[in-house]
């Protein structure tokens, strides 16, 4: 795995898995009509939606660094509160290979939405399906999982994202 900032990895797994697990049953909770809605309008069925176990995170949230066994970056705080990162509100995409949690992405809920990777996430592209088969690249979430959605069985889908992270701490 490339270096993805954990300096205690089974930490950073235990709190990873923790929030991916809470916003799927928030996603399947209640008041829950907004963000299907979204995902609805975006292409995907429900079945796809719980197969890939997406979440939702109703409300941006400061976490510690070190809270999460991931060593603090250097230059990034913007408002003098270095030693929290922001799990910010929207879309829960984990990407998640022969059930063992690799990264975490987050899409705000508007399509134009500037994606972003919960730190301590491995970084690289998202590989859905059999390598074995012939792959599409998209730098899309939403494309790609709706490719992989309707072409599974024929396709693999690779999903470029940017490998951007989230500011130390943003007011919300």
């Amino acid at each position: 795995m490339m270096n993805n900032n954990r300096k205690d990895p089974l930490l950073w797994k235990k709190k990873a898995t923790a929030f991916v697990i809470r916003s799927h049953r928030q996603l399947w909770g209640r008041n829950n009509e907004d963000p299907l809605a979204f995902l609805f309008r975006m292409g995907l069925s429900n079945a796809t939606i719980k197969t890939l176990y997406l979440g939702w995170n109703k409300f941006g949230q400061e976490r510690h660094w070190n809270k999460w066994g991931i060593q603090e970056p250097h230059g990034q705080n913007l408002s003098g509160k270095k030693d929290c990162f922001l799990l910010a509100a929207g879309i829960i995409f984990p990407h998640i290979i022969e059930k063992e949690l690799k990264s975490i992405w987050i899409h705000p809920m508007h399509p134009e939405g500037q994606i972003s990777m919960v730190p301590g996430s491995a970084p690289g592209p998202v590989l859905l399906g059999d390598v074995k088969k012939p792959v599409v690249t998209t730098t899309s979430l939403f494309k790609g999982l709706c490719l992989f959605q309707d072409h599974k069985d024929t396709l693999c889908v690779k999903i470029v994202l940017p490998e951007s992270r989230p500011k130390a701490h943003t007011s919300f």
